[in-house]
């Protein structure tokens, strides 16, 4: 294989990758979906079942009907709705569904785990509604890139030199540039590649970086993780990562951008060869696809996810019995910044060619796959198989809505454990949500250790499609409204009274009522018979329709007057007992609608709590057998 750089610090990673690229590319119907943090999908604030624009911010490759909607209440500018953060330190569960497979026979199967924040992407931005109508979904141009209703992740400077700079001409293209006469020339700009032939702008993202990891070029991304079939590539991953190794690009001398990707061509018509600085962060942790192994044609729950990421092997040893999503447990760097998302590609191809030894060689007419042929397999008489080119060898993606990273808080010991606690699901049932989830804890199993920190918080959105009440709970009929308390068990539907908490405790072992309360209430203002009324004044205010009473702003036993909408923020609290504890949500919590749950398990704490003053090991671990079973 020709190398693409010829010379200079990535020429021999730009070669091997224009391999895996081969698997990276084409149309495998596999799409990927984030859950936690939660994943646009290019969505933002539309009503609609599916996505307005699937070029606002990055081209996803996914189907319509997933993501979430943005995280805040219905407004313009002047409704402002809390930003998820995470501390320093802390440890975030992030979870996906991917459609074909990952870790098993069938695929040859990367996932990249990514995040950038405001110090590489000045700018970043969900984009903000001017009102309550406006869904802001339009693609940012040059002429709207300071406003603020146009959402923006990477710079429209990063778009310009990929649209200036050529392709690499080194990649596996099969037959589409055949199929598309006149759009990928060697002269072509890295707009344009084997799934993006035409150059379709999606916001102000690269599509060639999009398409091959790790890239030859500067890109604002900082690594988190790769998961990968070929585990003997993991120190080659982590060597060249844009973490740890600048990257160079062609500028003109006063900082333009050329046409030029290799050192070479570039010196000789007198510009510079620029290398760039590196993140100057950890190499990404690189595991095994075995850890997140989950089957063709399915959106759901992985084989095993116990040991995924180094922070649930050391923090998080122990396995849940029932399944989860395939998840990576992240521990939140020491960045700190206002504005940060991230984003997590699904690599897949068959295993008709090698992902690592297939390169320009291997095009048309040498390509080893043929658009929709027929095969004879041995008798006259042909079958025709479906083959798309464009889409054996496949990226997909899916981003988070932005987030901040806050420093730890100095109270907190070095020795002790941050676990975020969140949300992730929308309002609807099993088919309506999907390929998004209905409710649930993430996690909704957790073992920690007596002075670990909880940071309990959620969030969701007011703007999704209008839900029957058989469909969800509470109102407004488009929001998503979450709570916890604690209940005796996890087969039980019915919350522990408040007296007996055993969850949340002060430091002298007795429940902490206030802490409890706003758990359960979710900060509404419950001492203000106006603000939250009975639920026979209810029936009276709305002439005794039930129905009416139930969608009542000033219902807040469904959680319908909670003042951040659909965000809440309970902060950090220690975990201060020993027990195994069953909570749940008693808004969205619905046999045999919907389960909204979790179970957390506490050992060496100061008290003892959840089954009572005399529990045993013995009795411990029965209870969490059986609870671990129903749930």
């Amino acid at each position: 294989m020709k190398p693409f750089l010829r010379r200079g610090a990535l020429s021999g990673l730009a070669v091997v990758f224009i391999l895996l690229c081969v698997m990276l590319n084409p149309l495998v119907k596999a799409d990927i979906y984030l859950h936690n943090p939660r994943g646009s999908n290019d969505r933002n604030c539309e009503f609609n079942a599916n996505r307005n624009n699937a070029n606002r911010l990055f081209d996803s490759q996914n189907n319509a009907a997933g993501g979430y909607a943005c995280p805040r209440k219905i407004g313009g500018p002047d409704v402002i709705t809390p930003t998820m953060y995470y501390y320093v330190g802390s440890i975030l569960p992030i979870e996906w569904t991917a459609q074909h497979s990952c870790g098993f026979r069938n695929t040859f199967c990367n996932i990249v785990i990514q995040y950038m924040c405001d110090d590489t992407s000045p700018g970043l931005r969900d984009g903000t509604p001017e009102s309550e109508n406006d869904p802001a979904t339009d693609t940012i141009d040059e002429k709207n890139n300071n406003n603020t209703r146009y959402g923006m992740h990477e710079p429209m400077e990063y778009y310009k030199k990929c649209n200036t700079r050529r392709r690499n001409n080194g990649l596996y293209l099969a037959d589409q540039k055949q199929q598309n006469p006149g759009f990928l020339l060697p002269t072509s700009p890295a707009t344009r590649t084997r799934q993006n032939p035409n150059g379709a702008r999606h916001g102000w993202e690269c599509p060639e970086e999009r398409d091959y990891y790790p890239y030859w070029h500067p890109t604002p991304w900082k690594d988190i993780a790769v998961f990968t079939h070929n585990t003997s590539m993991c120190e080659w991953y982590q060597a060249n990562s844009e973490n740890v190794v600048g990257r160079y690009e062609c500028l003109t001398r006063d900082g333009n951008p050329t046409v030029y990707n290799g050192e070479q061509d570039c010196i000789s018509e007198g510009h510079s060869w620029i290398l760039s600085n590196p993140h100057n962060v950890n190499p990404p942790e690189c595991l095994s696809t075995d850890l997140i192994q989950t089957r063709d044609n399915h959106l759901g729950s992985a084989v095993d996810v116990s040991l995924a990421g180094a922070a649930a092997a050391s923090q998080m040893s122990a396995q849940s019995i029932t399944p989860q999503l395939a998840r990576y447990y992240w521990a939140v760097p020491n960045d700190v910044h206002e504005r940060c998302v991230l984003r997590v590609r699904y690599n897949i191809t068959t295993m008709e060619f090698h992902p690592f030894e297939t390169d320009s060689k291997s095009n048309y007419p040498n390509h080893p796959l043929r658009q929709d042929p027929f095969e004879t397999f041995g008798y006259p008489n042909y079958l025709s198989l479906a083959i798309n080119t464009h889409q054996y060898g496949r990226t997909f993606q899916d981003r988070s809505y932005v987030f901040r990273i806050k420093a730890r808080p100095p109270n907190i010991p070095a020795w002790a454990t941050i676990y975020n606690l969140n949300v992730r699901g929308k309002r609807g049932n099993i088919v309506q949500t999907f390929p998004s989830t209905e409710y649930d804890f993430v996690p909704s199993y957790l073992e920690a250790k007596g002075g670990d920190f909880l940071h309990i918080q959620w969030t969701g959105s007011d703007y999704n499609p209008q839900r029957n009440p058989n469909d969800a709970e509470g109102a407004p009929n488009t929001g998503d409204r979450s709570n916890l308390v604690q209940a005796d068990f996890a087969g039980q539907n019915f919350p522990r009274n408040m007296s007996r908490v055993t969850m949340f405790l002060n430091n002298d072992g007795k429940p902490d009522y206030e802490f409890i309360l706003r758990l359960a209430f979710i900060d509404q203002n419950i001492y203000n018979t106006s603000e939250c009324m009975d639920w026979q004044s209810l029936l009276d205010k709305n002439g005794g329709n039930k129905n009416k009473a139930e969608q009542d702003i000033n219902n807040c036993a469904k959680l319908n007057n909670a003042p951040n909408g659909p965000y809440f923020d309970a902060g950090l609290h220690e975990l201060k007992a020993n027990g195994v504890f069953a909570y749940m949500c008693t808004r969205n919590n619905n046999f045999s609608n919907r389960s909204q749950k979790g179970l957390l398990v506490v050992t060496g704490a100061k008290f003892n709590g959840a089954i009572g003053p005399q529990f045993s090991v013995t009795l411990l671990v029965l209870v969490l057998i059986i609870s671990s079973l129903i749930m």
